[in-house]
């Protein structure tokens, strides 16, 4: 069996294992019906699904899992690739970070506070700072681990699509003086 080039993501396979049409592909249930990893991927959402459905009743009580149990295990999935990467999902809770330090910073510059005061403030100030360099940090170390396959496959696109190669190469020439500049102008500020 092949590895699939286009492999569904986890939200479209769980789409199609419930029967709803997908989110991200809309060509997904054809893809997954033609290619055999994908569609592998979708029965394994299904039968998941159904394992939990088979669970909701069962040993109902205080100990028990509840009759909710399957809504609340697809509901705390794991973020897919894409949805970690959408800037739309988390533009809003990074901003509100970023307005929220503003803000512990704006109050802790106010006057008329003691040291005491401006202390607790500014630990309380640093919080979403400590968070943001957490995300940071993550960010930096999956792109890191992410870069090899990154570069493979520009690679393999350079020797399948040759001008597209050069075009690239050609391209890194301007990115690379932009850079230059850009820091020059940053070190002389």
């Amino acid at each position: 069996m092949k590895d699939c080039t286009r492999p569904l993501d986890p939200l479209d396979a769980e789409a199609l294992a419930c029967g709803e049409a997908p989110l991200l592909a809309a060509d997904a249930a054809s893809h997954a019906s033609s290619c055999t990893a994908c569609s592998k991927a979708v029965e394994e959402a299904r039968g998941l699904l159904s394992q939990l459905e088979s669970l909701d009743g069962a040993g109902e009580g205080p100990s028990g899992p509840g009759s909710d149990l399957a809504e609340r295990v697809v509901r705390i999935r794991p973020f897919s690739r894409r949805e970690r990467r959408d800037l739309r999902l988390w533009a809003g809770p990074a901003g509100f970070g970023v307005l929220l330090s503003a803000a512990g910073f704006a109050i802790l510059a106010a006057p008329g506070l003691t040291v005491g005061d401006q202390a607790g403030l500014g630990l309380g100030a640093l919080a979403p700072l400590a968070g943001l360099a957490r995300a940071i940090f993550r960010a930096l170390s999956e792109a890191s681990a992410a870069a090899p396959a990154g570069w493979q496959a520009l690679s393999d696109a350079s020797r399948r699509e040759v001008p597209l190669g050069f075009a690239a190469l050609l391209l890194l020439a301007p990115v690379g003086f932009a850079l230059r500049r850009v820091l020059a102008r940053a070190a002389s500020r």
